[in-house]
């Protein structure tokens, strides 16, 4: 019976071993999550500034374009629209 009884608590020390050690592991991860979860907002965040910059930018390339050449603007724009009314209404 003695080494029955010592086996069960070998056992049992094993599986408080193990849930100690699962604890941590899990604490390790969301630990990791956490991390992993700022990177991620800190490259979206200069990801989305970045990109609002040259947006601004074209923005401001296509104003200047339209300024300096109005009658080419009008002209390539009423292309574009005569375009875009003849793809669409083939497709009908």
């Amino acid at each position: 019976m003695q080494a029955t009884a010592s086996t069960t608590r070998s056992n049992r020390s094993s599986a408080a071993q193990f849930r100690q050690k699962a604890t941590q592991v899990s604490r390790d991860i969301h630990e990791l999550g956490g991390a992993a979860k700022e990177v991620a907002a800190e490259k979206f965040d200069r990801w989305y500034k970045e990109g609002r910059e040259k947006a601004v930018q074209l923005e401001e390339g296509l104003e200047n374009q339209i300024r300096e050449h109005p009658l080419q603007s009008v002209i390539m724009a009423a292309g574009v629209g005569f375009a875009a009314g003849y793809l669409l209404s083939r497709r009908s």
